[in-house]
Formats: C-alpha cells, structure tokens, sequence
C-alpha cells in the first residue's frame, strides 16, 4: 500500500506547475531596470488566475502587476508601471494550471545602475 501511494504522489508532483524560466532571472543583477516580468512554466497556465507583484526587499509592495497572455499558453508577462531606483526586488507570483493546482513562489533581482 505504502508503495502505490508514493507512486500516485509523486506522479502527482510530477504533473504540476512550477517555474521554467523568468526575466528578470532569480538573482539577476542588472544594469537597468525592467520594464516587464515574464514568467515561463513547465506546462499552460490560466492567466486569469495568475498574480505578479514586484516588492521592496523589505517585503512591502511596490506594484502589483497586470498580468497579460502571450503566444505560449505557458508563458504569462506583465509591464512594470514605473521605472524601478536602483536596489533590491523581490517578484512575487502566484498562478494555477489546467489541472487547477496554484503554483506560488518569489525571487530576488537587483537593480545595479554603473557609476
């Protein structure tokens, strides 16, 4: 019995969600701010119950982004409303797949503008 659980389990974690790719990347130091976040996923996700929001490190919000499709039904993207200063950003995202299972997690990027 233990086995076939940890077989449905781990195919189950098998089919769900999780982050391919981003832009800005997990730990990217950049010279210039974005002006968008993509995000790419392991499989389609539904944009209209996907969230992105950019935070000071501190963890307090400094916009929560509008979160549009694009060609790849994996992918979702949103424009920064406004020129990020220089410093440290978290994006925060959440988002569901076809199989209605949320995905969430965050990451951090710097803003580094040269001297």
């Amino acid at each position: 019995m233990n086995v076939l659980l940890n077989v449905v389990l781990a195919a189950v974690m098998f089919f769900h969600t999780e982050l391919k790719t981003s832009s800005p990347s997990k730990g990217a130091v950049l010279e210039k701010a974005p002006a968008v976040v993509t995000l790419t996923f392991t499989e389609r996700v539904t944009v209209g119950l996907s969230s992105i929001s950019i935070l000071k490190s501190d963890s307090s919000e400094v916009a929560k982004l509008v979160v549009t499709a694009t060609k790849d039904p994996a992918t979702i993207e949103a424009k920064i409303p406004q020129v990020l200063a220089a410093g440290k950003y978290i994006v925060r995202w959440r988002t569901a797949a076809a199989d209605g299972h949320v995905a969430r997690s965050a990451y951090a990027f710097t803003v580094n503008p040269p001297k």
